[in-house]
């Protein structure tokens, strides 16, 4: 249960980080704030709530402020590797799991309360699964977006620049402006929406769901791709894709480790 109380410290605080990217350094310093409250009350749930020894939840805190300042700017800094916190943080959810995860019979109040009565509706899942699918969640929210990020080849572009304007010669009347529409901004909300989904119809067992998801996603970014030059656009199409996928795949499968053990 220790693996989803570190994803669950890591979530939370890549979600204020992305909220809080572009702001002033006042309200950077109230995320900062916000950040070491949430994950204070986090480490108390998981110490007293879940019963789990709190040498645990201090290592889990380190771990991930570890992540949070190897990948200051949504990337691996060039320091430390482009794929250094991600292998470290896939190599402590291993030890975590196959360790034995310090903890999996939760206890304390939040156990106590979850095997009532109140909740038969809930009895069969485990509560190590119930809180990895949570923690889970909010890993895949803001923090995937880093591992994608990590993957992709640098220097590609997203899309066609636009053609270069002619110079208007100096006796020529400026043009009057169009308003242009102002873009959509959905496109880092596309990832963190996939990626709950697929996890989501995974955990279900809805197969034809997820084989119809990804399909729906090349369909509908094939006429993108197919007026790209070059193979750029492909590339960092099906990167980022099967990275975001393997993501979502892999906790699902944390979720379904844990609710088996």
């Amino acid at each position: 249960m220790l693996a989803a109380i570190l994803l669950a410290l890591i979530g939370v605080a890549d979600i204020v980080r992305a909220a809080t990217r572009d702001q002033s350094p006042s309200r950077r310093g109230r995320a900062i704030v916000a950040v070491a409250v949430a994950w204070a009350l986090i480490a108390w749930v998981a110490w007293l709530g879940l019963g789990l020894p709190l040498w645990g939840v201090l290592i889990e805190v380190v771990g991930a402020a570890v992540w949070i300042a190897t990948t200051r700017s949504g990337r691996a800094s060039r320091a430390v590797g482009r794929w250094f916190p991600v292998a470290g943080l896939a190599a402590g959810l291993a030890a975590l799991v196959l360790g034995g995860g310090v903890g999996a019979e939760a206890g304390g109040i939040v156990g106590d309360w979850y095997r009532g009565d109140h909740l038969e509706f809930l009895c069969p899942v485990p509560l190590a699964a119930v809180v990895a699918g949570i923690g889970s969640a909010l890993f895949l929210i803001e923090s995937a977006n880093v591992i994608v990020t990590s993957a992709l080849p640098t220097g590609v572009q997203k899309a066609s620049a636009p053609p270069a304007v002619a110079k208007r010669r100096w006796r020529q009347a400026p043009a009057p402006e169009q308003p242009r529409p102002e873009p959509l901004k959905g496109g880092r909300m596309i990832g963190p929406i996939e990626r709950l989904l697929l996890a989501g119809f995974t955990l279900a067992g809805a197969w034809p769901v997820v084989a119809a998801l990804i399909a729906a996603k090349g369909i509908v970014r094939f006429p993108e791709i197919n007026k790209a030059s070059g193979g750029d656009q492909a590339e960092y199409f099906l990167i980022g894709s099967l990275v975001s996928w393997a993501c979502a795949f892999a906790l699902a499968g944390l979720c379904w480790v844990l609710a088996l053990a």
